[in-house]
């Protein structure tokens, strides 16, 4: 079965672009119910914060569970949030996985997180850049949201640390970003 939905998986993403992408819900990543309802400004927002979520990166579906409840658990129950920062986060497991989700106020970077849509790549990119499957599920995930009308179409891209003092997301994910169409900094 697993082997199964790797390769339809790899298929997908060669043939079918952002239609492929499939969004982990918070009921199927165990996530406790939220208690957001402050919504973007804007349905169509025009802009994107990549973050890192800082913490250990994972691998495979479960380690990303694991890391996502424990980020929830630390932003509901530490930090008093109602819910987890960011709208959608990205694991090396080439999974995107939804935080608030797309038309929910984020807690992510002051200043922008009532007009942007926040993605963290779940892990410390400091020292590395992720991995191509979560690229490649960043990539599915902008062009979905673009295609679905959650995205202008002149939309900015930009690191959270273009707009906040912090390193967050890494230089490593910032050089790559830099080469991207829609990046501004």
């Amino acid at each position: 079965m697993f082997r199964l939905a790797v390769f339809l998986s790899a298929l997908c993403a060669v043939s079918w672009g952002h239609q492929c992408l499939h969004i982990v819900t918070p009921g199927k990543w165990g996530g406790r119910p939220a208690n957001c309802s402050s919504p973007l400004k804007s349905v169509q927002t025009e802009y994107v914060i990549i973050l890192h979520t800082a913490g250990s990166s994972c691998t495979t579906h479960s380690e990303c569970r694991e890391q996502i409840m424990n980020i929830q658990h630390y932003h509901m129950n530490d930090k008093g949030w109602c819910n987890i920062a960011y709208n959608f986060l990205i694991g090396e497991d080439g999974q995107v996985y939804e935080g608030r989700g797309w038309n929910t106020e984020g807690a992510h970077t002051f200043g922008y997180n009532d007009i942007s849509l926040g993605i963290a790549f779940i892990g410390d990119f400091t020292g590395r850049s992720p991995n191509a499957a979560a690229w490649t599920a960043l990539k599915h995930l902008l062009s979905s949201a673009f295609t679905d009308g959650y995205l202008s179409s002149h939309y900015l891209l930009m690191a959270h640390g273009d707009v906040s003092n912090t390193i967050s997301p890494g230089q490593p994910i910032r050089n790559i970003l830099k080469k991207w169409p829609h990046y501004k900094h």
